[in-house]
């Protein structure tokens, strides 16, 4: 690999140890995946660590991968890079600090408590994390309140719902990056320059066209969230072209689209012909030339009510917990979903949780739509993704309800019925306790 002379220093241990472990390990992983050199990286966006013994009796279930590695650097006292010019952001983790004792959250319910191992190991976490120079918004939408990047910067993220924002929509450039090297990157600021990172591997290879008849029916986020995961479906992990979507494209649709694509993709890229900044054309998406033997699909409406349908997989219409937030909500759908439920009362055998970030949930508190949703029985919070606590030791005999396919397609098998649905049919489940669609 070619390394600049800054990164032939840390690889020497000129700039100490934690930097020269961090080069080594990027090295080996820049052989093991042909890449030529490394990228100066303008954010790199990981989990923070939960810093408890192997001897935990749940460290198992609540270890995601990256804690004994970020204790190593730990105990060296390493700090994130020192590069003004690269943000070291952090994704969700289990709960929101400040409310761990109050009932009716994910972390604290009817069929779930947090032990208080857990939280106290999660709090030790943050603060050391916090220590070692980490921004912690604890967000998996850092593009719309932390680091937005720009045309052409380099991004290394865990995040699958970031990281397809990030190419399809800002033209910065990112994989679906993994727990591990990700921790050397922000200690270093560099990353092997590979995958979509890489012109060659950011071309379309299949055209997906919006019908008129769907492109005139956008109305809800579930239905771009639907669209999502029916061209991520027929893609076949390749990177799609998209014609015919609508203008203008709001912040909301494009998070789901985006989003609710990549998990069901190899590579979290999409391009939106005139919307996408390396796309104003669909040549332009194919790298210049479309080939003749492209395949191609039409996304109908008998699509969107096929691929609504897949996502219901409740055995039953009642639903004992209705989920909104993943991705985190905007301020823009809090303000949709406290208008929906103003006046209303949740069902008492039903959770409706809201999930968003942390400027977007003091804000909606400055505003009134917080105090709106509180009011008629539901819960918001931030900095927290409800997905990642052990859904598995809830019982499989809750049906969960939400308007996210990435929620399904990641957090969805662990023994609950699962049912997807437009934000007012939900608001109507969380508060009849079933739910009916009404919906393509």
């Amino acid at each position: 690999m070619r390394l600049t002379t800054y990164e032939q220093e840390m690889l020497d241990g000129q700039h100490g140890d934690a930097k020269r472990i961090s080069m080594e390990k990027l090295v080996d992983f820049g052989v093991a995946v042909d890449a030529e050199e490394m990228v100066q990286l303008s954010n790199v966006h990981h989990g923070t660590c939960v810093l408890m013994p192997r001897s935990t009796p749940e460290y198992s279930k609540y270890e995601l991968g990256q804690s004994p590695l970020f204790e190593q650097f730990i105990e060296m006292g390493a700090t994130v890079t020192d590069n003004p010019n690269c943000i070291c952001s952090t994704d969700p983790l289990f709960l929101q600090h400040d409310k761990y004792e109050e009932e009716g959250y994910p972390w604290n319910h009817r069929w779930y408590k947090m032990p208080k191992v857990i939280y106290d190991a999660v709090v030790k976490g943050y603060e050391e994390c916090k220590r070692m120079g980490w921004v912690l918004p604890m967000s998996c939408t850092p593009h719309f309140n932390t680091v937005i990047p720009k045309m052409g910067e380099f991004v290394v993220t865990v995040e699958s719902s970031y990281a397809a924002y990030i190419n399809s929509i800002l033209g910065a450039r990112a994989n679906r990056e993994n727990t591990v090297t990700l921790i050397y990157a922000a200690i270093t600021g560099v990353h092997p320059k590979y995958g979509t990172m890489l012109d060659e591997n950011r071309s379309a290879r299949v055209i997906f066209e919006i019908d008129d008849e769907v492109k005139e029916n956008m109305v809800y986020s579930a239905d771009w969230a639907a669209m999502g995961a029916a061209i991520a479906i027929k893609s076949d992990n390749r990177i799609p072209a998209i014609l015919n979507l609508p203008k203008p494209i709001s912040n909301e649709a494009a998070k789901l689209l985006t989003a609710c694509t990549s998990p069901g993709m190899n590579d979290p890229m999409l391009h939106l012909v005139g919307i996408s900044p390396e796309s104003p054309t669909l040549e332009a998406a194919f790298g210049g030339t479309i080939p003749k033997d492209v395949e191609k699909f039409t996304i109908t409406l008998a699509d969107m009510k096929e691929t609504y349908e897949k996502l219901y997989s409740a055995k039953s219409d009642k639903v004992d917990i209705v989920h909104v937030g993943c991705p985190h909500l905007t301020y823009n759908e809090i303000r949709q979903i406290a208008g929906l439920i103003e006046g209303k009362k949740v069902n008492d055998n039903v959770y409706f949780w809201a999930q968003t970030d942390t400027p977007t949930y003091y804000m909606a508190h400055h505003h009134g739509e917080a105090q709106v949703i509180e009011k008629a029985g539901g819960k918001i919070y931030h900095s927290t993704c409800f997905g990642l606590l052990p859904l598995r030791d809830w019982g499989n005999d809750l049906n969960i309800a939400t308007n996210s396919f990435k929620g399904i397609k990641l957090f969805g098998g662990q023994g609950q019925g699962w049912i997807f649905g437009a934000i007012p049919d939900l608001i109507n489940a969380a508060v009849t306790g079933k739910f009916v669609s009404t919906r393509w």
